[in-house]
């Protein structure tokens, strides 16, 4: 398991499976260029949606049940160097058919909306391509970002407000996730017990104001780790709270263990 600083537990697809035919064309035409006319960059770039599907079939055995609070989120992302500026846009090209799938911006990483919807209703020949004019003719060597696509599992919606039973369901149905997506190796898949939330500035994650009774009784101290503020639920329920109000106009909320439980599972 890895971590790519975006509140709790996170998995990289495997770009080698992602980037399948980008990298294959990429390759070929490399081994036909000399140094003095080193790979440059193209207009746009394809890669099939299939290895992302292959990815969210590993849910289809759960009930319904544990998908109603949280649910794997796959993402493309952009980590951008000083000064740089994202891809114009992202498309997902299914035969006739072009969804144009804008960017967020959250500090130095711009992603996709959740893309799970688009790639279940994909044909095995959907794909996704990045379209970055700007960059046409640039060295492919000084790109100005690293590309990953990144699954996570999280709360599903983020109103602003959560009550305690729907956080203690999203930690123990986002366990289960977990557990399929590591496959054999699930029974290491440790408890969640913490809250993970993150927002656009990295360096100030939100504030989580505990509430009883739709008013504000403290603000639980926790841990900060890598971008996400850490809220252990059972501090939560020794405050004697039934809710928590995220202080975010948009924020995202990750089941996860402690932060020393996913710096161990990152081999950190």
């Amino acid at each position: 398991m890895q971590d790519g600083g975006q509140n709790g537990l996170m998995k990289y697809v495997p770009l080698a499976l992602l980037l399948a035919s980008f990298s294959s064309a990429a390759v070929a035409q490399e081994a036909e260029q000399t140094a003095e006319d080193p790979p440059r960059m193209e207009a746009e770039f394809c890669f099939f949606s299939q290895g992302l599907k292959d990815e969210l079939a590993k849910f289809d055995g759960l009930k319904a049940s544990k998908r109603d609070t949280v649910g794997m989120v796959i993402n493309l992302v952009f980590i951008l160097q000083d000064g740089e500026l994202p891809p114009d846009r992202v498309e997902l090209r299914d035969g006739d058919q072009v969804d144009v799938l804008t960017l967020e911006t959250w500090g130095e990483r711009s992603m996709t909306r959740n893309l799970t919807p688009d790639i279940e209703r994909a044909s095995p020949e959907g794909r996704l391509c990045v379209v970055d004019p700007a960059r046409e003719g640039r060295l492919q060597s000084e790109l100005g970002y690293r590309f990953q696509s990144a699954a996570n599992i999280r709360y599903l919606k983020t109103p602003g407000t959560h009550d305690l039973e729907t956080l203690e369901d999203g930690l123990k149905d986002g366990r289960s996730h977990w557990k399929k997506m590591v496959g054999a190796m699930g029974f290491l898949v440790p408890k969640f017990d913490h809250i993970a939330v993150a927002g656009e500035d990295r360096d100030a994650p939100p504030i989580v104001t505990a509430l009883k009774d739709g008013k504000p009784i403290g603000t639980p101290e926790g841990e900060f780790f890598d971008g996400a503020r850490m809220v252990d639920i059972d501090v939560l329920e020794d405050l004697g709270a039934d809710a928590i109000r995220v202080e975010a106009s948009a924020y995202r909320m990750t089941p996860s263990p402690d932060a020393k439980t996913v710096k161990r599972f990152m081999g950190g």
